[in-house]
């Protein structure tokens, strides 16, 4: 026979699986630091939103009016948070979204390319941080 048999019974995939009390350490670890994460990140941009005048700045808490708010504060239209649920209009949507957040930086008066600092992990909580209160 050319083709190579494999027996898959469900024992082998079950086998395969291991559950740990480390596992769950570790997914409540992740959780506090994303919601203390979430936290910081909200309140930096509500403080930017303040420094901008802008009239909703609580929208930086709910998810989806921050980025609403993030294309108005820009000189964008907010309308393109539609897009970013569509495919491939996603794509110009989030090339919209970076130049909204260029023209906010811009705003604050300080150096647009900090911007490409917040694609490092833990160096983008301290970028955002001098944007809030810098």
């Amino acid at each position: 026979m050319l083709l190579p048999t494999y027996d898959w019974n469900l024992t082998y995939f079950i086998a395969q699986s291991s559950q740990s009390s480390g596992d769950a350490v570790g997914g409540f670890v992740g959780l506090i630091f994303g919601v203390v994460g979430y936290f910081f990140g909200s309140y930096c941009f509500y403080r930017i939103y303040q420094k901008l005048g802008e009239a909703n700045a609580w929208f930086a808490w709910v998810p989806i009016l921050n980025t609403w708010i993030m294309l108005k504060a820009g000189d964008q239209s907010p309308w393109w948070i539609i897009g970013l649920f569509i495919p491939f209009v996603n794509i110009v949507a989030l090339v919209f979204l970076i130049i909204a957040f260029v023209n906010i930086v811009q705003k604050l008066g300080k150096n647009p390319w900090l911007i490409l600092l917040m694609i490092i992990p833990l160096v983008n909580f301290v970028v955002l941080y001098n944007f809030a209160f810098g």
